[in-house]
């Protein structure tokens, strides 16, 4: 009896702890967005441009916000990885630019940086932003005023613009610190 009693404890003790496991690997799943490279960014951090809280209110890597059925805001998570597997994450693409446009103030070598990702406007998945149609300018705005809004589709990049009165459309190598500084461009 005393032989079957220890094998049901330790058969219990080992269904205990694989729950345990699985619990906290969901939690983790939940905090935490996989990016392409398959690197992971914390949702819930703050972003180190901004201070506000990575993946927003709801945890999550983009949310649209409506009034009279019409889109109004936009808020799509950057990241940028590191070749030390660093990743820092963004409450949005202007902050990354932010980040890398004036990297002292943010005590970062941008050589260090093997990825920058933003958030594709219509899919919600993270893309490169190399290969990323960016708008500026838009009447759309994100937590902290206009936002950079990305695209993988140039059509779709211009067709938005069209829509929401956007300024420009450049590529990451084309913006300037004057795009995303609050007294910038993106602020009138």
């Amino acid at each position: 009896m005393r032989k079957r009693y220890r094998h049901l404890l330790s058969l219990a003790m080992g269904i205990a702890t694989l729950m345990l496991l699985v619990s906290s690997e969901l939690s983790f799943a939940e905090t935490h967005l996989t990016l392409p490279d398959g690197s992971k960014v914390d949702l819930a951090a703050n972003c180190p441009v901004c201070g506000m809280k990575v993946g927003g209110d709801m945890g999550g890597s983009a949310t649209y916000s409506y009034r009279d059925n019409r889109l109004v805001g936009f808020a799509g998570m950057a990241a940028a990885v590191f070749k030390d597997g660093n990743v820092v994450g963004f409450e949005g693409a202007r902050c990354l630019f932010i980040y890398s446009a004036i990297p002292k103030r943010f005590g970062i070598d941008v050589g260090n940086i093997v990825h920058r990702y933003v958030t594709d406007f219509p899919t919600r998945k993270m893309i490169d932003v190399k290969d990323a149609f960016l708008v500026l300018g838009s009447t759309i705005k994100g937590p902290m005023g206009r936002e950079v809004v990305a695209f993988t589709s140039k059509g779709d990049a211009e067709r938005f613009m069209s829509e929401h009165q956007g300024k420009r459309l450049v590529q990451f190598d084309n913006i300037v610190p004057a795009d995303v500084e609050r007294s910038g461009g993106l602020q009138k």
